[in-house]
């Protein structure tokens, strides 16, 4: 595959041109591609072979798709032309215009730089993602979980404030309470459960806030206002907690608990978090360990395990869990009356 920066961009600039039903020499792609480029504020290329390799790249993906090239060739008078088969249009979705198009593959080109960063491995998903809906219009390969049509509308602007060091003024409304309009600063970007959380700073105030975008009614950028950075690095924010909340003075704390032989399998090989260790006890279950900070995540997440766990200690922590699935059953035990 060619390795330079731009391919998807020329990919699908050569694509425009060959779906247009005309042929084109070498030579001619290569001064549409260049033109595009330039138009776009990107280098233009210099080597005759780097439009033959994208064109290479393209029958090669077009055959995995269709077991057939969709790209062919013709020499006459001294020279080449290339030219899409007469019924292809494209090797794209064509669901999707080629404006569309370009805008993806753009967005997929500027995410990869991201995936060296801590916590970034969800890009692999959305390059699938992008992969599937761009080029593979034919079949579906994959089902993808997404979250909700707020977390959507609220994350590119986000993203950018977060990547210009923008302020930001939102109004929020957490569950059950009136909104509240907050002027933040943004600093990081959270997925746990399919919600989209934002890490940030509320002005004026120390201390770093989770705020759900799911509950952010609208959003604006805040010039008046001099944006703070975070003072730390979210490098290993969330290597002591399970999901995305700090609770206050919170600290690490020693979990034990019991699981029955089920979920001792399962935890095996999906674990609650990255501390966790499994001491076997026989056929009945084992024990398990785990060093966490306690927060409304971890409650979450063995109250999802119902009858296959118990908590051992800490005290808190298990009388915590009691006292929910004792007004879970008074909910149950109401509802049959």
């Amino acid at each position: 595959m060619p390795k330079t920066k731009d391919y998807s961009m020329r990919e699908m600039i050569i694509d425009q041109c060959l779906g247009s039903g005309q042929e084109y020499t070498r030579e001619e792609l290569q001064e549409e591609v260049n033109r595009q480029l330039e138009s776009r504020d990107m280098l233009p290329i210099r080597s005759r072979t780097t439009i033959l390799q994208d064109l290479q790249e393209m029958n090669e993906k077009f055959y995995k798709m269709y077991g057939r090239y969709g790209i062919v060739s013709e020499n006459r008078n001294r020279r080449r032309y290339y030219r899409y088969r007469n019924d292809v249009q494209s090797i794209y979705n064509r669901e999707l215009t080629a404006e569309e198009i370009g805008k993806l593959q753009e967005v997929r080109r500027l995410l990869q730089g991201f995936k060296v960063l801590p916590h970034f491995d969800w890009l692999d998903e959305m390059s699938a993602r992008l992969d599937q809906n761009i080029i593979s219009g034919q079949r579906d390969i994959a089902s993808f979980e997404s979250g909700t049509t707020k977390d959507a509308r609220f994350f590119l602007p986000l993203f950018n404030a977060i990547a210009n060091r923008q302020v930001v003024t939102i109004d929020y409304q957490r569950f059950g309470m009136e909104p509240k309009q907050r002027i933040l600063h943004p600093y990081y970007l959270k997925q746990y459960r399919l919600r989209w959380y934002l890490l940030a700073r509320i002005d004026q105030k120390e201390g770093v806030c989770v705020f759900a975008l799911d509950r952010i009614l609208s959003l604006s950028i805040n010039n008046q206002v001099a944006y703070m950075d975070a003072g730390m690095s979210f490098a290993h924010y969330f290597d002591d907690i399970v999901g995305v909340s700090h609770p206050d003075g919170g600290k690490v704390e020693h979990v034990t608990l019991w699981v029955d032989s089920w979920l001792e399998n399962y935890l095996r090989t999906s674990p609650i978090h990255i501390s966790q260790k499994l001491e076997s006890m026989g056929d009945d279950g084992c024990r398990v360990s785990l060093d966490v900070i306690v927060n409304y995540e971890l409650e979450q997440e063995l109250i999802f395990y119902a009858e296959h766990l118990s908590v051992l200690s800490p005290s808190h922590l298990q009388e915590r869990l009691i006292t929910r699935i004792r007004k879970q059953l008074e909910g149950y035990e109401k509802e049959v009356k």
